[in-house]
């Protein structure tokens, strides 16, 4: 069996317009899914029953489902009554998802700061929604970050699952290099290696990025 990677260096700049797609959907997602988890955890946590049940539930059926079935659902079932572009499924769909996660890791943090610091807040004169604002949340935050980089660097190797509803991310336009040129081997070796590679910046990235928040703390 011989070897050739030509065609990769021919469909080169295909992968590299797969690589942008891929990286400004997980850009969009990650930010999505972090405000919307934090929002969907205070609201939970800190409303009657009638409001925080649906988003309990919200949560449970985004974590407990398949992303595909949930994209499959949104595109093609939604789809027999609304035509929603497959971009905007994609980004909704993926972003719904990983906005329960990252809700479940909040309600946590949130509950692992310290009566007290709420208790102190108040007694200085803050009023309910600044304490959350100024003190709780911000701390909640910083106690996630090590949770919120690891889901958002398995979102980036998710976005892969878009190409089934035809979304030209890295995985959809190497599968048309590979219909073109017939050399699955060479281009799946190379899209493996980038997904190393984005994997590796990603976690420098989430390193730096604890370092700062420890010595903010």
């Amino acid at each position: 069996m011989e070897f050739d990677f030509s065609p990769v260096i021919t469909y080169f700049p295909t992968l590299i317009k797969g690589i942008g797609s891929t990286l400004l959907i997980g850009l969009v997602v990650a930010i999505m899914s972090i405000i919307g988890g934090q929002i969907v955890a205070v609201i939970t946590l800190y409303t009657k029953k009638t409001v925080n049940w649906p988003l309990r539930f919200f949560i449970w059926l985004f974590m407990t489902t398949p992303l595909l079935l949930q994209l499959y659902f949104l595109y093609f079932g939604m789809g027999q009554w609304i035509l929603i572009p497959a971009i905007v499924v994609g980004v909704l769909g993926l972003g719904f998802h990983y906005m329960a996660y990252n809700a479940d890791i909040f309600i946590a943090t949130i509950k692992s700061v310290s009566s007290g610091q709420y208790e102190a807040s108040r007694s200085l004169g803050f009023g309910h929604i600044a304490t959350l604002f100024y003190i709780i949340i911000p701390q909640a935050f910083y106690r996630a970050i090590p949770q919120l980089g690891n889901n958002m660097i398995i979102m980036v190797k998710d976005i892969s699952v878009l190409s089934a509803i035809g979304i030209a991310e890295l995985v959809y336009l190497s599968q048309y290099a590979i219909s073109v040129t017939f050399r699955p081997f060479e281009f799946y070796i190379t899209i493996a290696v980038i997904y190393y590679l984005i994997n590796v910046l990603m976690e420098t990235g989430q390193a730096w990025v604890e370092r700062r928040a420890a010595i903010r703390r």
